[in-house]
């Protein structure tokens, strides 16, 4: 299954679309207004939450942030090092150990479950984050989307703290 990640042009909120290779809707991701750990929900098209994204608001010596489940209960830490060469994310899943393996400039990935590849994902260069989740099918679909928005949101935490200094 192949999907599309990518941010609305205008939005105070940092919402997404999420369409499918055909360009048909099937999901949705909104954000808050203004929330300190880039809270993010991501929606079926009936617009029920099926997963909730934040960041985890304190930081030593890596990046964090949480899937939780609709109820808002953290299911899966993702983690990223503060000091890399190398981009990758972990995470204990529901599904297992996840892997997402990246090259130095943060524009490719491969995804890893238990230890075997089952997807990838390219970053588009654009005015706007726009990403390709390359799954194989029978993955929870809406999980890797969250797990991507979580990404994201270290990316843009990150981002943020290296344009402070």
């Amino acid at each position: 299954m192949q999907l599309i990640i990518r941010n609305k042009w205008i939005s105070l909120k940092g919402s997404s679309y999420v369409k499918d290779i055909n360009g048909n809707d099937v999901m949705k991701v909104e954000g808050k207004f203004w929330t300190f750990t880039r809270k993010k929900f991501i929606k079926d098209m009936d617009g029920n939450t099926v997963y909730v994204v934040r960041n985890k608001f304190w930081k030593f010596f890596q990046y964090q942030a949480f899937i939780c489940d609709k109820d808002e209960k953290i299911i899966s830490h993702v983690k990223r090092k503060v000091f890399s060469l190398h981009d990758s994310y972990s995470l204990d899943s529901p599904y297992g150990k996840i892997l997402f393996k990246g090259n130095i400039l943060g524009y490719d990935y491969h995804i890893y479950l238990n230890d075997e590849e089952v997807g990838h994902v390219s970053r588009k260069i654009s005015l706007r984050d726009s990403f390709v989740l390359d799954l194989k099918d029978g993955l929870d679909e809406k999980f890797f989307v969250a797990l991507l928005i979580a990404m994201d949101n270290i990316t843009d935490e990150m981002n943020a703290d290296a344009s402070s200094y």
